[in-house]
């Protein structure tokens, strides 16, 4: 994996419940990164640069969805997806194997108004 972090901005419409997807891939960008054993999460605050935990809006775990390949998603409950649309900030961690934590991703996540408030 690349020593960078990647900034990409997650656009959500409000209650949208279908998993966040990230494919890790190694240094040359290409070949996937074998996550097998590695834990993840994914928080969205108020704040870019928050002091503490006090504003987090949600945290969601990671799950090892193709871990071979690279491939970890992250879940929305009912709860975390119906946020007052609006722009907040996130980012998504890794821990490795070896306990080696590393925010590989983080970037604004957007929340729109959707038009069906009840299925």
């Amino acid at each position: 994996m690349t020593e960078h972090i990647t900034v990409k901005k997650i656009q959500r419409l409000r209650a949208d419940t279908y998993p966040i997807r990230f494919a890790l891939k190694q240094a040359d960008a290409v070949t996937p990164l074998d996550i097998t054993g590695y834990t993840f999460l994914l928080t969205v605050d108020l704040a870019e640069d928050p002091p503490d935990a006090t504003n987090n809006l949600f945290q969601v775990t990671g799950t090892l969805t193709d871990p071979v390949n690279g491939v970890v998603d992250f879940f929305l409950s009912d709860t975390d997806s119906d946020q007052t649309p609006g722009d907040y900030f996130y980012d998504a961690q890794l821990k490795d194997t070896a306990g080696k934590r590393r925010t590989f991703c983080r970037g604004s996540f957007q929340f729109e108004q959707d038009i069906t408030k009840v299925l």
